[in-house]
């Protein structure tokens, strides 16, 4: 059945894989509102991870209204954050039990910090509050997302995803076979984008961009069951998805 879909995503390049995935899965062509970042990526929230925290703190508690306010409603919200953001960003670990810090009741939110912006964030990476693997980033991080939005994880209607270590490894699995492909860093720099051509497509000036993606999901498309069998947080995704669309 198609669905009305609204992404919250870090980004153009994640919002387009989402979007041609979703319908790769349910086997329609859905509706689809970007909801974050903003058309012209200069919205009130910005873009990146901080873009998508600072709407689910500010906006996403109110994600009812949103949905049944717009006309036609909304009937899935995605929200995606990638696990890349677990390893290696320090304001998402604030509030993990392990981070000791003074300056949490003087802060409005983490993301918000001036110590963080000054590098006096007293956060040590790899954080010891849970597991330094890509199982542990996306449990870190769809905790978080339930927190800062107050969503029950039992809604099926609204789908937390995080590609690990970002949606550039769905794109390196669709191309390549190889073992813990979630555990290899920064994919785009240290894989995709490492020489001119990936694969025979260009990337103009090893750049990540939306029409450089567009060459690049056509395989992701084609591959997708392989990206499944190599990827959990494709294949907790689509189980997502499925169940939303079925429900």
């Amino acid at each position: 059945m198609r669905k009305r879909v609204g992404i919250v995503g870090e980004g153009p390049t994640d919002y387009l894989v989402l979007k041609s995935m979703i319908d790769q899965i349910t086997g329609d062509e859905n509706d689809y509102l970007r909801i974050q970042p903003e058309q012209n990526m200069a919205g009130e929230y910005g873009n990146g991870w901080k873009g998508v925290w600072n709407w689910c703190e500010t906006t996403g508690k109110e994600i009812d209204r949103i949905m049944n306010g717009i006309v036609p409603k909304i009937d899935i919200v995605v929200i995606q954050m990638d696990g890349d953001v677990s390893r290696k960003e320090k304001e998402i670990h604030c509030v993990c039990e392990s981070v000791s810090c003074d300056h949490r009741e003087e802060e409005i939110s983490p993301v918000r910090c001036s110590y963080a912006k000054k590098g006096e964030c007293p956060v040590i990476i790899p954080c010891q509050s849970h597991a330094n693997t890509p199982e542990g980033y996306r449990e870190h991080i769809s905790r978080c997302i339930l927190q800062w939005t107050g969503i029950s994880s039992e809604r099926k209607e609204i789908i937390l995803t995080v590609p690990c270590d970002s949606t550039d490894a769905w794109i390196m699995a669709a191309f390549e076979l190889g073992e813990e492909m979630e555990s290899i860093e920064n994919p785009w720099e240290n894989v995709i984008s490492r020489k001119k051509e990936y694969h025979g497509i260009r990337i103009p000036g090893h750049k990540k961009s939306t029409r450089v993606y567009q060459n690049l999901i056509p395989e992701l498309e084609r591959q997708w069951k392989q990206v499944v069998n190599l990827c959990e947080s494709a294949k907790i995704f689509e189980r997502s998805v499925k169940e939303a669309w079925n429900d």
